[in-house]
C-alpha cells in the first residue's frame, strides 16, 4: 500500500490478490455512496482522494479517513446487512476500481491470502482510528492538530528535498472534520504553526515538517503514536 514503512510492508497487500476491474470516475465533490444509497462494493483509489465521513446518532458528522491512491475504502460492505452510516465523497476528480462483496468472497475462496491481507488492512485501520480517538480524548486542540497533520502527512504526503512532507491542498474545513473541531480553530492553529515554521501552506499544498513537529510534541510531553512515528520517519526523513 502507499507510503507504508518497513514495519507495515511485512503485511500482505490486498491489491496483489484482486483482479483488475473497469475504471469508474467521480467528479470532485461527487458522492460515491452514502447511508441512503449504501454500497455493496470495496473500492481502491487509482487517482485522486476520497473523504470517508460517518454520522453519529446525535447527527454529528466526522471524517473517518482520507484515502489516496492505492488506498481501499468501502470495506464495511463485507460485514453484512448491518446499517451503515458511512459516506464516501470525492475530494478531487477521482478514478476507482470496485469489487462487489460477492466477488471479494469468491476471490478469497480462490486465494485465501486475500482474506488474510484484508484482515491485516482492517486491523491497521482500527489502530489508526484508535490513536485518533485517544488523541481527541487526551490532548488539547493544538496537540491534536499537530498529531492530525502528522497522520495526514503519513497517509497522503510525498517527501520533499528539505525534509517536509507535501500534502495536496486540504481545506481548513476538511482538516477540522478530521481533528474533530471547528474550522475557525483549525485556521488559528494553522496560522500559529506556520509562524513557528512547523508548516507552510498555500492554496495548492501543505508542507509539514515532521521532525520539527515531533520535537515540539516531545517537549510538551506528548507521545506520537508508533504507527504515525514510523510512517512520518519513512516519508519525511
Amino acid at each position: 500500500m502507499t507510503n507504508r514503512g518497513p514495519e507495515v510492508r511485512s503485511y500482505e497487500d490486498p491489491l496483489t490478490y484482486l483482479p483488475r476491474k473497469p475504471i469508474q470516475e467521480f467528479s470532485r465533490g461527487g458522492t460515491i455512496y452514502d447511508p441512503q444509497q449504501p454500497s455493496d462494493h470495496v473500492y481502491v483509489v487509482i487517482l485522486g482522494r476520497v473523504k470517508i465521513t460517518n454520522i453519529a446518532e446525535d447527527g454529528c458528522q466526522t471524517i473517518g479517513r482520507l484515502v489516496c491512491a492505492e488506498g481501499l475504502f468501502g470495506e464495511s460492505c463485507l460485514i453484512g446487512s448491518t446499517p451503515r452510516s458511512e459516506t464516501a465523497i470525492a475530494l478531487d476528480n477521482v478514478t476507482v476500481m470496485a469489487w462487489s462483496a460477492a466477488e471479494i468472497e469468491l476471490q478469497i475462496e480462490r486465494e485465501p491470502r486475500l482474506g488474510i491481507a484484508l484482515s491485516q488492512h482492517l486491523v491497521l485501520q482500527c489502530i489508526e482510528l484508535q490513536d485518533r480517538i485517544e488523541s481527541m480524548a487526551v490532548h488539547k486542540t493544538p496537540e491534536r492538530v499537530m498529531l492530525a497533520l502528522l497522520q495526514l502527512g503519513a497517509d497522503l504526503g510525498s517527501p520533499m528535498a528539505d525534509g517536509a512532507i507535501r500534502v495536496p491542498s486540504l481545506t481548513h474545513h476538511t482538516i477540522a472534520g478530521y481533528v474533530g473541531t471547528s474550522r475557525e480553530i483549525v485556521t488559528f492553529q494553522m496560522n500559529r504553526l506556520r509562524r513557528l515554521s512547523l508548516i507552510r501552506y498555500s492554496r495548492k499544498y501543505i508542507d509539514i515538517y515532521p521532525q520539527a513537529i515531533r520535537e515540539t510534541l516531545r517537549q510538551q510531553g506528548v507521545t506520537v503514536p508508533p504507527g504515525v512515528r514510523e510512517l512520518t520517519q519513512q516519508v519525511g526523513g
